[in-house]
């Protein structure tokens, strides 16, 4: 008897000393805050201190939560990296894509499908632009929330319009009344051209969507390159510049940017990113604004921006999601956000961005978020980059004269096909 108590008292005194030892004021780390990873790489040095004070805000706002910050450039192999570190089973919490990106890590099952979330943390899907939420969606699900964005939105010049005698555009415009109107301007006088947008892959893959045209079937299993729908897109393009002329071929333009001409009073309208006026704005010296882009069947704009996703291996996927959201709509990180401009926020509530539209020009500045909604993507392709090449490539010998509209775009479907495994 006296043996096992002894015994028993050895037992518990090695229990007792395997058991941490907790000083007067520190806390059971198990009842303290959650720590989670963010990987991210848009800040870079600019605005790295935006950044972290973003994620200040956010802890000290939500005390049971603690955010790491994993940063890195956008050359400095942060998708390499991502991608490894997702393979070998540390994939951080949260971490940031572009667009491009975005498809191709949800399609490699990284990202966490996000609806459940919405539903469960009462975060309405309303606080962001509806068409933000359709391009960061895939299968039908919600897999990142929209961090900060960019559109192609028409830059008019007023005065050029004025002098044409011509009403300025509006949201219902189509190609063809941009095309009319590009004609009046271009009629004004030798060197001034009625319309620029370039004719290349990213245009082109575009304005294929405003005619009811797309690069690849809905469910993803066959290239439609060289559609009907697609031929008439690149013919249309192809015309403004050769048939019409109210957009400057290579020579005419004379390696002059396109920014420079606008500047120069020389071009009427100019398809171009919200982050042009902010140079527009210091060297323009007539009216000007700004207007969602012309579409044919119907709309079609760029979204450039940066996505938040959750990995499908986090311990605290409520605790994430929250936090990304907080880094896209919390009001006090929208106006950090304003102040660096740093792109622009994605809530859709257009009173939280009273200040960006009210600091004109361009006039209309509300075309902006009005464009959102029809923002489109890319397909949901591994090989995208190397797509994006193969159809570049035929685009710009059609826009050199080499090849006919049909010829490009049915080379390219050929060349697709046969190099792309779908």
């Amino acid at each position: 008897m006296r043996k096992l108590l002894l015994t028993s008292m050895v037992v518990l005194m090695l229990i007792v000393l395997a058991m941490p030892a907790f000083s007067a004021g520190q806390t059971d780390k198990a009842a303290g805050p959650v720590t989670i990873r963010y990987a991210n790489f848009s800040a870079g040095e600019h605005n790295a201190e935006t950044l972290r004070k973003m994620v200040d805000l956010f802890m000290a706002k939500n005390p049971d939560v603690k955010v790491e910050l994993e940063s890195m450039g956008y050359g400095d192999n942060y998708w390499t990296s991502l991608i490894t570190r997702i393979a070998g089973g540390d994939a951080p919490d949260a971490f940031e894509l572009n667009m491009e990106q975005f498809l191709a890590f949800t399609l490699r099952g990284a990202t966490s499908p996000l609806d459940d979330l919405f539903k469960s943390s009462g975060i309405s899907k309303s606080t962001y632009g509806e068409g933000l939420l359709d391009a960061v969606s895939f299968n039908g699900k919600i897999m990142a929330i929209p961090q900060s964005f960019s559109t192609v939105v028409l830059i008019y010049n007023k005065a050029l319009f004025d002098k044409a005698g011509i009403s300025y555009p509006n949201a219902n415009w189509t190609w063809d009344d941009a095309l009319v109107a590009a004609q009046k301007i271009t009629a004004l006088g030798p060197d001034i051209y009625g319309a620029f947008n370039p004719i290349q892959f990213w245009e082109f893959y575009k304005v294929s969507q405003q005619n009811g045209g797309g690069l690849m079937t809905p469910d993803g299993k066959a290239f439609t390159i060289n559609s009907p729908q697609n031929i008439a897109t690149l013919q249309y393009m192809l015309d403004r510049m050769w048939k019409y002329n109210v957009m400057p071929n290579r020579e005419q333009q004379a390696n002059r940017p396109e920014g420079d001409m606008f500047v120069d009073g020389k071009l009427g309208m100019w398809l171009n990113g919200v982050w042009a006026f902010t140079d527009l704005k210091n060297r323009v010296k007539f009216p000007w604004g700004i207007e969602v882009e012309p579409g044919m069947s119907s709309k079609a704009t760029h979204f450039f921006g940066n996505v938040a996703a959750v990995s499908r291996t986090t311990k605290y996927p409520e605790q994430t999601f929250r936090f990304i959201n907080f880094m896209a709509s919390d009001p006090d990180v929208v106006q950090l956000r304003l102040d660096a401009q740093w792109e622009l926020p994605t809530v859709s509530d257009p009173t939280v961005m009273e200040r960006y539209l009210a600091d004109t020009p361009p006039d209309n500045k509300i075309a902006v978020l009005n464009s959102l909604q029809f923002a489109v993507k890319p397909p949901a392709l591994l090989q995208f980059s190397e797509l994006t090449d193969i159809v570049n490539t035929k685009i710009e010998q059609a826009r050199d004269g080499v090849l006919t509209a049909k010829q490009a775009l049915d080379q390219a479907q050929a060349e697709a096909t046969a190099r792309i495994k779908l």
